[in-house]
Protein backbone atom coordinates (compact mmCIF):
# COMPACT_ATOMS: atom_id res chain seq x y z
CA UNK A 1 0.00 0.00 0.00
CA UNK A 2 1.46 3.33 -0.97
CA UNK A 3 1.98 5.89 1.69
CA UNK A 4 0.39 9.32 1.75
CA UNK A 5 3.74 10.86 0.83
CA UNK A 6 3.93 8.73 -2.35
CA UNK A 7 0.38 9.68 -3.31
CA UNK A 8 1.22 13.36 -2.71
CA UNK A 9 4.33 13.09 -4.91
CA UNK A 10 2.34 11.44 -7.71
CA UNK A 11 -0.29 14.16 -7.51
CA UNK A 12 2.39 16.87 -7.59
CA UNK A 13 4.01 15.27 -10.68
CA UNK A 14 0.62 15.05 -12.40
CA UNK A 15 -0.07 18.69 -11.54
CA UNK A 16 3.33 19.73 -12.91
CA UNK A 17 2.70 17.78 -16.13
CA UNK A 18 -0.71 19.35 -16.41
CA UNK A 19 0.77 22.80 -15.77
CA UNK A 20 3.41 22.21 -18.47
CA UNK A 21 0.72 21.09 -20.93
CA UNK A 22 -1.43 24.15 -20.17
CA UNK A 23 1.58 26.43 -20.76
CA UNK A 24 2.24 24.72 -24.13
CA UNK A 25 -1.41 25.19 -25.15
CA UNK A 26 -1.29 28.82 -24.00
CA UNK A 27 1.82 29.43 -26.11
CA UNK A 28 0.14 27.79 -29.13
CA UNK A 29 -2.98 29.94 -28.61
CA UNK A 30 -0.82 33.06 -28.51
CA UNK A 31 0.81 32.05 -31.78
CA UNK A 32 -2.58 31.38 -33.37
CA UNK A 33 -3.89 34.72 -32.07
CA UNK A 34 -0.91 36.54 -33.60
CA UNK A 35 -1.44 34.75 -36.92
CA UNK A 36 -5.15 35.56 -36.93
CA UNK A 37 -4.41 39.20 -36.13
CA UNK A 38 -1.86 39.26 -38.93
CA UNK A 39 -4.43 37.79 -41.34
CA UNK A 40 -7.14 40.15 -40.14
CA UNK A 41 -4.92 43.15 -40.71
CA UNK A 42 -3.89 41.94 -44.18
CA UNK A 43 -5.42 44.41 -46.70
CA UNK A 44 -5.14 41.99 -49.64
CA UNK A 45 -7.06 39.35 -47.74
CA UNK A 46 -9.72 41.87 -46.70
CA UNK A 47 -10.18 43.11 -50.26
CA UNK A 48 -10.41 39.52 -51.51
CA UNK A 49 -13.03 38.75 -48.84
CA UNK A 50 -15.01 41.86 -49.85
CA UNK A 51 -14.85 40.77 -53.49
CA UNK A 52 -16.05 37.31 -52.55
CA UNK A 53 -18.91 38.81 -50.52
CA UNK A 54 -19.91 40.95 -53.50
CA UNK A 55 -19.72 37.92 -55.75
CA UNK A 56 -21.82 35.93 -53.28
CA UNK A 57 -24.47 38.68 -53.15
CA UNK A 58 -24.59 38.81 -56.96
CA UNK A 59 -24.87 35.01 -57.11
CA UNK A 60 -27.72 35.07 -54.58
CA UNK A 61 -29.47 37.79 -56.59
CA UNK A 62 -29.03 35.80 -59.81
CA UNK A 63 -30.39 32.68 -58.11
CA UNK A 64 -33.44 34.53 -56.81
CA UNK A 65 -34.07 35.96 -60.30
CA UNK A 66 -33.75 32.51 -61.85
CA UNK A 67 -36.06 31.07 -59.19
CA UNK A 68 -38.70 33.74 -59.85
CA UNK A 69 -38.32 33.25 -63.60
CA UNK A 70 -38.86 29.49 -63.21
CA UNK A 71 -41.94 30.09 -61.04
CA UNK A 72 -43.39 32.44 -63.65
CA UNK A 73 -42.50 29.97 -66.38
CA UNK A 74 -44.34 27.21 -64.52
CA UNK A 75 -47.38 29.47 -64.19
CA UNK A 76 -47.31 30.15 -67.94
CA UNK A 77 -46.59 26.55 -69.01
CA UNK A 78 -50.00 24.86 -68.78
CA UNK A 79 -52.04 27.69 -70.34
CA UNK A 80 -49.60 27.70 -73.26
CA UNK A 81 -49.88 23.94 -73.67
CA UNK A 82 -53.66 24.11 -73.52
CA UNK A 83 -53.73 26.89 -76.13
CA UNK A 84 -51.46 24.94 -78.48
CA UNK A 85 -53.51 21.77 -78.18
CA UNK A 86 -56.73 23.72 -78.60
CA UNK A 87 -55.43 25.27 -81.81
CA UNK A 88 -54.28 21.85 -83.04
CA UNK A 89 -57.66 20.31 -82.20
CA UNK A 90 -59.53 23.12 -83.93
CA UNK A 91 -57.32 22.77 -86.99
CA UNK A 92 -58.00 19.03 -87.08
CA UNK A 93 -61.76 19.55 -86.72
CA UNK A 94 -61.84 22.25 -89.39
CA UNK A 95 -59.79 20.05 -91.71
CA UNK A 96 -62.12 17.11 -91.14
CA UNK A 97 -65.19 19.31 -91.72
CA UNK A 98 -63.68 20.76 -94.90
CA UNK A 99 -62.78 17.28 -96.15
CA UNK A 100 -66.31 16.05 -95.43
CA UNK A 101 -67.89 19.04 -97.14
CA UNK A 102 -65.60 18.60 -100.15
CA UNK A 103 -66.45 14.91 -100.35
CA UNK A 104 -70.17 15.67 -100.12
CA UNK A 105 -69.89 18.33 -102.82
CA UNK A 106 -67.89 16.02 -105.07
CA UNK A 107 -70.22 13.03 -104.65
CA UNK A 108 -73.53 14.94 -104.84
CA UNK A 109 -73.86 14.67 -108.67
CA UNK A 110 -72.95 11.00 -108.48
CA UNK A 111 -75.50 10.43 -105.74
CA UNK A 112 -78.23 12.01 -107.87
CA UNK A 113 -77.21 9.86 -110.84
CA UNK A 114 -77.20 6.76 -108.64
CA UNK A 115 -80.67 7.60 -107.33
CA UNK A 116 -81.93 8.02 -110.92
CA UNK A 117 -80.34 4.72 -111.99
CA UNK A 118 -81.84 2.94 -108.97
CA UNK A 119 -85.31 4.16 -109.83
CA UNK A 120 -84.84 2.99 -113.45
CA UNK A 121 -83.61 -0.42 -112.30
CA UNK A 122 -86.61 -0.75 -109.98
CA UNK A 123 -88.92 0.08 -112.88
CA UNK A 124 -87.10 -2.44 -115.12
CA UNK A 125 -87.46 -5.11 -112.43
CA UNK A 126 -91.14 -4.31 -112.11
CA UNK A 127 -91.61 -4.62 -115.89
CA UNK A 128 -89.61 -7.88 -115.96
CA UNK A 129 -91.67 -9.31 -113.13
CA UNK A 130 -94.85 -8.23 -114.83
CA UNK A 131 -93.75 -9.84 -118.11
CA UNK A 132 -92.98 -13.10 -116.37
CA UNK A 133 -96.33 -13.21 -114.57
CA UNK A 134 -98.55 -12.31 -117.61
CA UNK A 135 -101.27 -14.52 -118.81
CA UNK A 136 -101.32 -15.47 -122.49
CA UNK A 137 -104.11 -12.99 -123.18
CA UNK A 138 -102.19 -10.19 -121.54
CA UNK A 139 -99.14 -11.24 -123.52
CA UNK A 140 -101.00 -10.92 -126.84
CA UNK A 141 -102.27 -7.53 -125.86
CA UNK A 142 -98.72 -6.44 -125.00
CA UNK A 143 -97.41 -7.75 -128.33
CA UNK A 144 -100.12 -5.81 -130.15
CA UNK A 145 -99.19 -2.66 -128.28
CA UNK A 146 -95.51 -3.17 -128.93
CA UNK A 147 -95.99 -3.56 -132.67
CA UNK A 148 -98.22 -0.50 -132.69
CA UNK A 149 -95.46 1.51 -130.95
CA UNK A 150 -92.95 0.31 -133.54
CA UNK A 151 -95.10 1.48 -136.43
CA UNK A 152 -95.59 4.86 -134.79
CA UNK A 153 -91.85 5.46 -134.72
Amino acid sequence: MPSALDVFREQREAAEQLHARVQEISALLDQVRHQVNALALNDDLRSMLRQEQDWLRRAQLALSEVRSFREQDMLRFWPGVIRRWTVALLLALISAAAAGAGYAWWTKPHAAELADLRSRVEFARFVEHRLLTMTPTERRQLDALMTWNRSQR
